[in-house]
């Protein structure tokens, strides 16, 4: 398992899906905030019509990733992307996605996202915090905000870290449980919390009390109609929340 050292503020977003502009507008704003580290957890592709220009993006800028469920599915050539539908209509949207990303992807962004981490620990001055994609049992578990108390404090017995660092799905939140603090960054490509903005989660380990941990969720806007015109000129279905009005 790889550690990170890490003792400023650290810049975490997830779930990207080829959401270039969303991607890029992230970065802008952590450049301009001055924040020395960041970290990704995953799904670089999948959903989105930049899947290539994502993941080099991500290596150019040498930002240690961790493997999400859609990178293991195009890296390896499964078949089978991880995800979970709930209705029809996005068991459709999720099957031409997976068609039209797998003929998309290139051999370049296949053998990088092979090259992707399982998990980091990133070591910092409030503790050891543990980053993953979907939970420290499987890349595709989701841990929704709504999980019962019993069922994160076994994961928090089993993975006994200051916190626990994740996204997946697509929601941001903070939760504290049995001393860990369970952390959903959101998605930098495709929120699902009625926010069209990309979100990424700024964790401060020099946070306020004894071993605290500052969090705070970042809302970026970004060039939607860029992203729209390159997903129209696809056969993918992929719906992306828009700005009121």
């Amino acid at each position: 398992m790889k550690r990170l050292a890490m003792n400023g503020p650290i810049a975490v977003f997830s779930d990207v899906h080829g959401n270039l502009p969303g991607l890029e507008a992230i970065l802008a704003d952590i450049d301009g905030r001055g924040v020395p580290d960041a970290i990704c957890l995953g799904d670089l592709v999948g959903y989105g019509p930049f899947p290539n220009e994502v993941a080099e993006l991500v290596r150019e800028r040498g930002i240690p990733t961790v493997m999400g469920n859609y990178d293991q599915g195009i890296g390896f050539e499964t078949g089978d992307c991880g995800c979970v539908y709930k209705t029809d209509e996005q068991r459709a949207e999720g099957a031409a996605s997976l068609a039209w990303t797998e003929r998309a992807a290139s051999p370049g962004t296949r053998a990088y996202l092979r090259t992707l981490e399982d998990r980091f620990v990133l070591e910092t001055p409030a503790g050891e915090l543990l980053a993953v994609h979907g939970s420290p049992r499987r890349i595709n578990e989701y841990l929704f905000e709504d999980r019962p108390d019993t069922a994160m404090e076994r994961l928090a017995q089993a993975n006994p870290y200051r916190a626990i660092v994740f996204g997946h799905t697509h929601i941001p939140y903070v939760r504290e449980v049995a001393g860990t603090a369970f952390i959903n960054v959101g998605s930098g490509g495709r929120p699902k919390d009625g926010d069209w903005r990309v979100c990424y989660a700024l964790i401060d380990p020099r946070g306020p009390g004894e071993g605290g941990l500052g969090v705070e969720f970042v809302r970026v806007p970004y060039d939607r109609p860029r992203l729209m015109a390159a997903l129209a000129a696809t056969d993918l279905t992929t719906t992306f929340d828009g700005p009121a009005g």
